[in-house]
Parts: C-alpha cells; sequence; structure tokens
C-alpha cells in the first residue's frame, strides 16, 4: 500500500472530534504523539505531529461509538448481510473479526478513510463500500463501510526461522523466556520443544494462536534484568513504527487498525495492526516498536486481497493484547 501523509490528510476530518468524545487514556497518547519530536527513518519527509495526534483522536472516537451503537447506516442491507455479517457494537459478527479504522488502498481503485470489514473469498468484487455510517455526537461525521475480500499469508517457514520479540517475565512464576509469533510454534501445548536459531530449545510455556497470534517460550534468562517495555495502547494510523527484523531495521507506517475497545483484555479475538508494507519470511514475531521505543505489535505476516501485488500490507498482533493473554511482563 502507498501510503503518504498528504493522503491521510486529504481524508482526515480537518478539526479535533467534539471533547468528550474520545477516551481520557486515548487523548493521552494522541498527546504524546504530538510532543514526540523523533525523526522518521523512512523517507526525508518530517512528521507531521499535529496530523498523527489527530488521527489517533479521531480513530478512538469513532471505536467509542460503535461500542456504544452511536452511529447510523444510509442503506437498507438485504438479509444476507443482515444473517450473516452484520455490525453490532462495532463487531463484524460471523467472521470473528473486529471492525478495522484506517485508509482505503488506492490500489484498489478506492480511496479514502473509513471502516473496513475483511470477510472470505466471494464471488463478488475485492473491495466494495457497502454503505455510510453517520456519527451523530461527532458533530455528524460520515465515513464510508467497506467490505475486503482478504487472508493473511505468516510468514514463516519453520519455527527456526522466526524472530523473537523481546524478553519478557510470566506474572504467575516469575519464570524468564521470550515473546515471538504463536503461529511459529506449530503448536499450543505447554512444555513443547521451540527449537531455536542459535542451537538448543526452548520451551513453550503458553500461546493463543488462533486468535491471538503470540507465544511465551522459556529459555534461559537475562543475566542481568533488562528495563521494562513500555506499550502503546492505542495504535492508529499515520503513526511510524519501525520493524526490528532479522536483516536489520525496517521503517513502516500504520495504515489501520482493528477495533480494540471492549475486546482489548480478551483471548477470543485477534486484535491487528495494519502497516502499508510487509517486511520479509522469517521475520514472524519481530518486535514492532514507535521510534521512541514504545511496542506496538508483533510482526505476523502480510494481508493478501485479490488485485496487484503492490497492494500488500503487513500484518502485525496488537502487543498490549498479547502480553495480557500471555500474562507477562514485557522487557527489552
Amino acid at each position: 500500500m502507498q501510503y503518504s501523509q498528504a493522503y491521510l490528510r486529504e481524508f482526515l476530518p480537518p478539526r479535533d472530534p467534539p471533547e468528550g468524545s474520545v477516551p481520557g487514556e486515548a487523548l493521552d497518547e494522541a498527546l504524546m504523539q504530538l510532543e514526540a519530536r523523533v525523526s522518521s527513518e523512512k523517507d526525508d519527509e518530517p512528521i507531521d505531529r499535529e496530523l498523527v495526534a489527530r488521527a489517533t483522536r479521531w480513530t478512538y472516537a469513532v471505536f467509542s461509538e460503535l461500542g456504544l451503537r452511536r452511529f447510523t447506516l444510509d442503506r437498507y442491507h438485504p438479509s444476507f448481510f443482515r444473517n450473516e455479517f452484520w455490525l453490532d457494537g462495532g463487531m463484524l459478527l460471523g467472521g470473528q473479526q473486529a471492525a478495522s479504522f484506517g485508509l482505503f488502498d488506492k490500489e484498489t481503485g478506492e480511496q479514502g478513510l473509513g471502516i473496513i470489514l475483511d470477510v472470505p473469498s466471494w464471488p463478488g468484487p475485492a473491495f466494495e463500500i457497502v454503505d455510510y455510517a453517520t456519527f451523530p455526537r461527532l458533530g455528524d461525521a460520515r465515513f464510508p463501510v467497506a467490505l475486503r475480500q482478504s487472508v493473511i499469508e505468516l510468514h514463516l517457514a519453520h519455527p527456526q526461522g522466526a524472530t523473537a520479540s523481546c524478553w519478557a517475565q510470566c506474572n504467575l512464576t516469575q519464570q524468564w523466556g521470550f515473546l515471538t509469533a504463536g503461529h511459529a510454534i506449530s503448536g499450543n501445548r505447554p512444555g513443547r520443544a521451540v527449537p531455536l536459531a542459535g542451537g538448543g530449545s526452548g520451551s513453550l510455556v503458553r500461546s493463543y494462536y488462533q486468535p491471538v497470534d503470540a507465544a511465551f517460550v522459556r529459555g534461559v534468562p537475562p543475566v542481568t534484568v533488562p528495563p521494562q517495555l513500555a506499550v502503546l495502547s492505542f495504535p492508529a494510523v499515520g503513526i511510524p513504527v519501525n520493524i526490528h527484523c532479522q536483516g536489520g531495521v525496517q521503517s513502516r507506517t500504520i495504515v489501520q487498525v482493528t477495533n480494540n475497545m471492549g475486546v482489548l483484555h480478551t483471548r477470543g479475538i485477534g486484535i491487528y495492526v495494519y502497516l502499508d508494507r510487509p517486511v520479509s519470511p522469517g521475520d514472524s514475531g519481530a518486535l514492532v516498536q514507535t521510534a521512541r521505543g514504545d511496542a506496538v505489535a508483533i510482526y505476523s505476516g502480510q494481508l493478501a486481497v485479490p488485485g496487484p501485488p503492490a497492494g500488500l500490507c503487513g500484518v502485525a498482533q496488537n502487543f498490549e493484547q498479547a502480553i495480557y493473554a500471555l500474562d507477562v511482563t514485557p522487557y527489552l
């Protein structure tokens, strides 16, 4: 996906959502984004921090209103849509996927910023705007609702080819280990041997894949206790991130996020962060961080949609959901 600040600026509402419509914690993180003074490694264009902060505020204002069902849809939908896939508190039920908010991929022929519902393959178009949602309490802001055919392709051939995200310590037993992608382990049974790239093996403590693509593997503890890893709770479109791949750090930008409100502290629905471009096979489990060091996600793979290869996005598991599900404290 071709991301640019100009594209986000074109479709993001020019003003902030009304006062009181954004959860307080999200406001705090938006302010943190605004005050950040780090530069992007992706290109020479300075990061428009006000744009990123405003995108964060709008993302979580929309998610909050979806959760309270305080929105109206323009169209009457046929029985297929009502019975198979329907909006209920912002969730796409039937497919057990949360609604996402972010930029549409221009490669699909549609441009815009709105709500995206991922569906399996069907005879219809790969991407289609099926409705428009109006939010009366957000100044009658109006966003398109689109269906997107998609499949997640995991970037891993063998467990040895995965990447560790960070150190972690079990909150129950104080055992030390590391986090990685859950699909890298090829099983969820505790005690399963996990071959390590440098030789030897670790032991699986917990994994909740699927749908939470994260695993905690016990290994040799660190010689000294590393610093605790800070976590970004409200990722949003426009935030630049670094992915710590095996071949070095790769810079990307968040273009879409799954609704994490009301479902973050669950294991029944996976929460994802989508990046403008994928990285390489073997980078499953890589840590996705903001430039100031906050953990955002654990890299999983790429989102494939029918159409041109240029439309591929990277997919990553929301980090905060991962550490909650695994009941660990993360360390650098």
